[in-house]
């Protein structure tokens, strides 16, 4: 984003996608509210449509009190239309192509995002910084414009008014049962073969466990532990290295090799669950917390009620605790840290209507510190307080089953509307001081890996990656669980699986990727 931010941006504010045209921007009477903004009270509210992506946690609901201050304190009504969204990946591709977009579409990943980013469907938001000030202020104050550069087109061209969150952090991390170490006499692994021996401890302490346990598949388990073994982060699979300026294909590295004997070795002797890959997310949480298992890779926040449930089943020394990351090939790294998970798009064709520049100055709104406190802490002096011009939620939030939910029931900590997570918000909404304190080391040490580079393709191109990356992918799974649960021979068969991979589109990926790496 350094060369975009030179010439300007656009953001965009949007919602869901739907199968019909949406209504389009209108004034009303209606719901004209407190101008707190420099605005006249007087004028006619503006109507925008967006297209949302409602998530079943936490249904789209017209009435949330966060949307109606937001709406109120800018003289604005959202016409939502609310797309379930597992879906919604498919209803943005035929939303833009139908030629009928809304005013505004949320929660656009990065591969919707540059599907259609050279169609001339979608604002260009470099035109549009100086009405932007917000959003450029933010970019700058959050230091991510690198990051930002992975959503624009090679032409430096950027689509996107990204969400972003002020820092990484430190919330995946392994996790060990400290009590045992300490009945056992065992140190804090820092090591894998260190964590290695001690599983087998563990193992021999309780022969009916299996000491490892897995979130939820193999993809989840190589995210958060991929950077300590150099296989992550990447896009694709492929890893950028600066040294050479080329892209290289991690899952037939030495260092994958090695991650897979590993994993390997875990299962044979029985230290790893065998439903590894394939246990729920409950089943999961059952073996944490009876002790079938005592070693995981987790969010730091989910330990609070894991060591309630397991002191009640298993014992009151039952504790689970979060670790440094634990050093492999790849160092010690945690896990990849993307501060821009999705953003919202404007079409172009909002730039020919009357009510454009105020759905700039609405967009831009969201990134100001006032326009971000409806969609963060909700409503003052019932589920946040200041004091000393500091935020911090109210007791009767804090004191809640779950903090999230407190602000999901209200319509705040909504990823359609919140463009901005502070690191101070995020840090009290985990509710875990663990997550702050071991932040602060991995910035300190240099846990956070780079952040992965993404190739700027045409749009031929993109069609030709969507095609190999889908073989390469599938055989690269197959295999994978082959080696894992010892239906291959890792040691006779590498070399075959390399020449498949290389074969079935890793090879023309490559060159791919490399060639976009020339000007």
């Amino acid at each position: 984003m350094r060369r975009s931010m030179k010439r300007g941006f656009l953001f965009v504010t949007a919602l869901m996608v739907i199968t019909v045209p949406l209504a389009a921007c209108s004034s009303s009477n209606k719901g004209a509210g407190t101008n707190v903004s420099g605005e006249n009270s007087s004028e006619k509210t503006t109507t925008f449509s967006m297209m949302y992506s409602d998530s079943a946690a936490y249904p789209f609901n017209k009435e949330w009190p966060a949307l109606k201050q937001m709406q109120t304190l800018k003289n604005v009504k959202l016409d939502v239309q609310a797309v379930p969204d597992k879906d919604y990946a498919n209803k943005f591709k035929i939303v833009t192509s139908s030629g009928t977009l809304p005013d505004l579409i949320s929660s656009v990943d990065h591969p919707s995002l540059m599907s259609v980013a050279e169609t001339g469907v979608l604002l260009n938001i470099n035109d549009y910084l100086d009405k932007l000030p917000n959003f450029q202020k933010k970019v700058k104050e959050y230091k991510i414009d690198d990051e930002l550069e992975n959503w624009e087109t090679k032409d430096g061209k950027l689509y996107i008014l990204p969400q972003m969150n002020e820092a990484a952090l430190y919330n995946t991390a392994p996790v060990i049962r400290t009590d045992l170490l300490k009945k056992y006499g065992l140190q804090v692994p820092k090591t894998m073969d260190e964590l290695y021996n001690v599983l087998k401890v563990f193992k021999e302490k309780d022969p009916a466990s299996y000491p490892m346990a897995n979130l939820i598949g193999a993809n989840t388990l190589r995210s958060i532990s991929g950077a300590a073994w150099g296989i992550d982060p990447s896009y694709n699979g492929f890893m950028y290295d600066s040294a050479s300026n080329s892209f290289t294909y991690a899952y037939t590295s030495d260092n994958y090799k090695q991650y897979v004997k590993y994993l390997n070795k875990l299962i044979t002797e029985k230290l790893a669950d065998p439903e590894l890959y394939t246990s729920s997310l409950d089943s999961w949480k059952q073996k944490m917390a009876t002790g079938k298992s005592t070693f995981t890779y987790t969010w730091i926040s989910e330990l609070a009620q894991l060591n309630a449930d397991g002191k009640k089943n298993v014992g009151p020394d039952f504790e689970l605790t979060p670790l440094p990351p634990i050093a492999g090939p790849g160092g010690v790294k945690a896990a990849s840290t993307t501060r821009i998970k999705d953003g919202l798009v404007i079409p172009a064709s909002a730039a020919k209507k009357p009510y454009f520049d105020k759905l700039l100055a609405f967009v831009d709104w969201l990134y100001s510190d006032e326009g971000n406190v409806p969609f963060t802490w909700g409503i003052k002096d019932q589920t946040y307080v200041e004091v000393n011009g500091k935020k911090d939620f109210s007791d009767a939030v804090k004191n809640s089953s779950s903090i999230q939910k407190s602000l999901w029931d209200i319509g705040a900590a909504n990823t359609n509307y919140a463009m901005l997570y502070p690191y101070d918000w995020f840090i009290k909404v985990l509710n875990n001081p663990l997550v702050g304190t071991l932040t602060e080391e991995a910035k300190a040490k240099n846990w956070f890996p780079a952040i992965t580079k993404v190739p700027k393709l045409k749009a031929e191109q993109k069609e030709e990656e969507n095609m190999l990356v889908t073989t390469v992918n599938d055989l690269f799974a197959k295999t994978h669980e082959q080696f894992v649960y010892n239906k291959v021979n890792i040691d006779t068969e590498w070399n075959n699986y390399v020449k498949d991979m290389d074969a079935r589109g890793v090879t023309k990926l490559k060159k791919i990727y490399n060639d976009s790496l020339t000007k």
